[in-house]
């Protein structure tokens, strides 16, 4: 389905993330990532929603930031760290899934610079998109042994 898709990074960022507690707790599902791009999902839980019913914005920006993270590890195979990113909200998240699907615009080698989108999904209707990001992903230097 993704001529892109690389198993072995898919396998490196799914361990990854199931050390990471915030991660772990959102339940952030790797669809495919390789060649700078990524796509990821998360199931819309109950405990993830504000008092209007809608998705935290909480939530939809960190599968924003991950998934522009996940790009920048995607472009660079290197170990990385957001530096900055930009979130815009274009409508309410609601569903059954958040999807977000990250790009490397220009991979540097201390900085890659990344945009994602985040869809909301639910049956029997059209994916909408409720947000976009920006970010600068900090490439960092590699360790060496002692």
């Amino acid at each position: 389905m993704y001529d892109w898709n690389d198993p072995d990074l898919v396998d490196r960022l799914t361990r990854s993330s199931a050390n990471q507690g915030f991660n772990q707790w959102l339940g952030i599902t790797p669809i495919a990532v390789g060649n700078g791009q990524v796509e990821l999902t998360v199931r819309i839980r109950p405990e993830m929603t504000q008092h209007h019913g809608y998705v935290h914005g909480g939530c939809v920006g960190t599968i924003a930031d991950a998934a522009c993270a996940w790009a920048g590890v995607a472009a660079t195979g290197a170990d990385v760290v957001t530096a900055n990113y930009t979130l815009h909200f274009l409508a309410p998240a609601t569903g059954e899934l958040l999807r977000a699907k990250g790009r490397t615009i220009r991979a540097g080698r201390s900085v890659v610079t990344v945009e994602a989108e985040v869809w909301a999904e639910a049956e029997g209707r059209d994916p909408k998109k409720v947000a976009v990001a920006m970010a600068s992903i900090a490439v960092l230097p590699q360790k060496t042994p002692a």
